[in-house]
């Protein structure tokens, strides 16, 4: 499959645009609600909504082709933010768009790297994809909190914008021509998630422990909000330029470095304990890691929408689940034990990932 220029900066401009969205209230939730429930509600209804939809999107991208739900999940994350940006200071009206802007985003994010990683030259590409949904992030936070004197929704309504480009770039582009639709039913759904099993659950672990680490660090750290923020930025960016270089490398056996690289994270989480800089090694690792699970997604015969789906979803599932586990054992076991307690699970996690059916030497 040959990508176009167009349809090249249609899926990474409007990648880098949805990831920057899903950030743009970070800066200003303050703003929004002074109610510390309905805080963490805005910022969590995107994340729910888009572990929601992943696997479904995924599903979907096999059967019926990946521009249609790449163009939906673009114009309906546009039509979300300016919906938001309407509906301020609502907080009740932000929970459900920001819901709402997690289900389109995540139709577009799995159909969009079903196309990539479906590509001749799939690494490269899905490097530059990954990167930039970093940088998005990194965007998101920086940009939206720099111009929200302007208006506190001036951020989303800039990346939405930004976002509805995307869509109208991909308008009257077409699936490849060796694009052959392919049904899944349950049983084999069942038997790709059971036969990949350890691998899923390796990558649920590994994202978790960013958002472990992202979660933590600001009260473990005692520094100020913008210290912190600046720190959160830089593992961003360590792990876009990550992505980018491993990309460019040629992988022998793509599994046997995610062990390699889990193993390495485990090193790097009690890092951050001590400095900094664990959390800009945490952001590398996990970069090389995305990079590694990618080419082996790409170069099984699996159906990519359903493979790419289960990985959108496990890292999803990770992000939801571990930091909220740590957020429960920090007070009966400390920071020391939560970070001691993720450290293993990455050995763990990287130890298992040879483990799986799906490796063989």
């Amino acid at each position: 499959m040959n990508f176009s220029s167009l349809f090249r900066l249609s899926l990474f401009l409007g990648v880098f645009a949805a990831m920057a969205l899903s950030n743009a209230v970070v800066p200003v939730l303050t703003d929004i609600t002074e109610d510390p429930a309905l805080q963490g509600a805005v910022y969590s209804a995107y994340f729910f909504g888009a572990f929601l939809m992943v696997f479904p999107a995924g599903w979907m991208s096999d059967r019926f082709g990946r521009t249609p739900l790449v163009r939906a999940g673009l114009f309906g994350t546009f039509a979300a933010a300016v919906l938001l940006w309407l509906s301020y200071p609502d907080p009740t009206a932000a929970v459900l768009l920001r819901f709402l802007e997690g289900l389109f985003t995540g139709m577009f994010v799995s159909a969009a790297m079903a196309f990539v990683n479906s590509g001749k030259d799939h690494k490269r590409l899905a490097g530059g994809f990954v990167a930039l949904m970093n940088l998005g992030m990194v965007a998101g936070l920086v940009v939206s909190g720099g111009i929200a004197s302007v208006q506190i929704y001036a951020g989303v309504l800039l990346f939405g914008i930004l976002t509805g480009e995307a869509g109208l770039l991909s308008l009257g582009l077409k699936d490849d021509a060796t694009f052959s639709p392919a049904v899944s039913s349950a049983a084999k759904i069942w038997n790709i998630a059971v036969y990949h099993k350890w691998l899923w659950f390796a990558m649920m672990i590994f994202c978790g422990t960013t958002g472990v680490v992202i979660s933590m660090y600001p009260e473990l750290s005692g520094f100020t909000a913008e210290m912190n923020g600046i720190i959160t930025a830089l593992m961003s960016v360590a792990t876009a330029i990550c992505v980018y270089t491993a990309s460019r490398m040629r992988f022998s056996d793509s599994l046997s470095i995610i062990r390699t690289a889990g193993i390495l994270l485990a090193l790097s989480v009690p890092v951050v304990l001590l400095h900094p800089v664990g959390m800009i090694l945490v952001g590398a690792v996990f970069g090389v890691i995305t990079v590694a699970v990618l080419n082996y997604i790409a170069e099984t015969k699996q159906p990519q929408g359903v493979m790419n789906g289960l990985f959108n979803m496990t890292q999803y599932a990770g992000m939801a689940a571990l930091p909220f586990a740590a957020g429960i054992l920090v007070l009966p076991i400390g920071y020391l034990g939560v970070f001691a307690a993720t450290a293993v699970l990455n050995v763990l996690a990287g130890l298992l990932v040879v483990k799986c059916p799906c490796y063989v030497r």
